[in-house]
């Protein structure tokens, strides 16, 4: 399958809420990095996501496929949703976020993602103003833990 292919049917998937065809596509070893301060492992990654799908169910990437060579896939993607129900814990250190109602409209991100047999190894956001999580939780009015600020 084409490397545009899998990114298309990952993030697809995740906003479906099929997290096992998702998962089928990352590698167990896979970072993510520029959408947090730390990198995140594929677990941090899947769990977050879910977390977050959970509290806002009409969670869109709205992406598009830029340019693909070899084993690179860019792509711009804008997020957007409603947050409508309760985000369950996104990460260590965050509590439970009660729905807030509000509409979702994030900046549009660069995303790169780096191939390997058909498995995401690598995902990398552009750090945008306003963006990632930092951007989505201060959108959300939530204060992230200090030790996500680094």
């Amino acid at each position: 399958m084409e490397n545009s292919k899998i990114v298309e049917d990952v993030l697809s998937s995740i906003e479906r809420n099929d997290f096992a065809k998702a998962e089928s596509y990352i590698s167990k070893d896979m970072k993510v990095t520029g959408v947090v301060p730390q990198p995140l492992g594929a677990d941090e990654f899947i769990g977050t996501m879910k977390a977050l799908v959970a509290g806002i169910p009409n969670w869109k990437f709205n992406y598009r496929i830029g340019s693909e060579s070899k084993n690179i896939v860019e792509t711009k993607l804008r997020i957007t949703g409603t947050h409508t129900r309760e985000i369950p814990s996104p990460m260590p250190g965050v509590k439970n976020i009660a729905a807030t109602n509000k509409t979702i409209s994030m900046p549009e991100e660069k995303v790169t993602f780096t191939l390997n047999n058909n498995k995401i190894v690598n995902l990398k956001v552009e750090k945008v103003e306003g963006g990632g999580i930092p951007g989505l939780f201060k959108l959300l009015g939530v204060e992230l833990p200090m030790e996500v600020h680094h």
